[in-house]
Formats: C-alpha cells, structure tokens, sequence
C-alpha cells in the first residue's frame, strides 16, 4: 500500500511537471503585418547652417515580422524586425538637395496581454536598436549625413482577435519613443 502511495505521488508529480509545459507548447507564435509609419523626428533634423528646410515627407508605408513566447497567459516576451520604410526631406541653401533614409528597427518586449474571450488587449514595452541614416548629401558645400543609430523605448498597443486555434488577426500601434516613429499595422499570427 505505501508503494502503491509512492508511485501515485510520483504520477502525480511528474503530471504536473509535464502539463505547464504541454500548455505553453502552443504559447510560441510568429506573424508578419503592415501598415503605415510615420517618422515625425525626421521633419525636425538639423540641418547644416545656412541650410533651411523647404519640404519634408515623414510617411511610409512599413512592415514587420515578429516572433513571441508566451511564459505565462498574461505575459510574453516578444522580438520583432520593422522597417518604417522612406522618409525623405528637401532642404535649401544656395541650392536644392533632397535627403532620404529607411528607418528600421530591431526590437524586445515584454507582452502583457489582458484575455478577452476570443480577444486579446496588449501592451508592449521594449527596447529598440533603432538605424535610420542617410546617404551623405552635399548642401552649399558642406556634406552632411542625417539619421540616427540608437538604442530607443518602444511601447506599443494592441488587440488580436482568435480565427482559430493557431490563426489570429492582429491590429497594433507602436511608437519608438526618441525618434518619434510612429507605426500602425494590421496582420496575422500563428500560435505553435
């Protein structure tokens, strides 16, 4: 009788080692989405003196893939790739010269996601390496490059709604802080 105790405590232990992680086996995911970006930053970079700025475009139309593992239900850890696209920016002098950059960033956050029946409200707050640098333009002589390479806050906010098991569509806003790049994006995801 006290084998059979034994055993049965053991069963019992090794299940409940075994279910948390055949629950998570499905809490990893990955998705792609895009959208529109908008780098308001790059509209006020400094230019060189005696340059003034006569144009500037700061949407783009982006993209991102990204990949998550789900510790808990409430919580993920999640990396993404984005490009914000081109923005481009005309600035004057004693002549005319148009600079342009992709932005892009590369991304880690922690998800908090908030269960809603089939919906999921999240919250993001990560760090980004942000590139976005130009070529080197020449203005009035002087040759300048504009842009930044950074490590930046990224927050973000979203839903995701559940298609099936493994498929949800995902609708997101992010901003990478310092560069003031804002990005909304629609898209799927895939649980695994």
């Amino acid at each position: 009788m006290r084998r059979e105790k034994h055993v049965f405590l053991a069963a019992v232990a090794a299940a409940a080692l075994t279910l948390p992680a055949l629950a998570l086996a499905q809490d990893s995911y990955f998705g792609v989405s895009i959208g529109p970006s908008k780098a308001k930053h790059w509209c006020g970079s400094e230019l060189p003196s005696g340059a003034a700025l006569a144009a500037c475009d700061p949407r783009g139309k982006g993209w991102k893939m990204f990949a998550g593992y789900r510790v808990y239900r409430v919580l993920a850890f999640e990396a993404s790739f984005i490009d914000f696209d081109k923005a481009s920016l005309t600035a004057t002098g004693t002549e005319t010269t148009t600079v342009s950059a992709r932005a892009t960033a590369l991304s880690a956050a922690a998800v908090a996601t908030i269960p809603l029946w089939n919906l999921e409200l999240f919250g993001k707050v990560g760090i980004a390496k942000v590139k976005a640098e130009s070529h080197e333009a020449s203005l009035s002589g002087t040759t300048f490059k504009l842009g930044k390479n950074d490590n930046e806050a990224h927050v973000g906010l979203g839903l995701a709604y559940r298609l099936t098991r493994e498929w949800d569509v995902r609708a997101e806003f992010e901003r990478i802080r310092d560069s003031k790049i804002d990005f909304f994006s629609l898209g799927i995801q895939y649980r695994y």
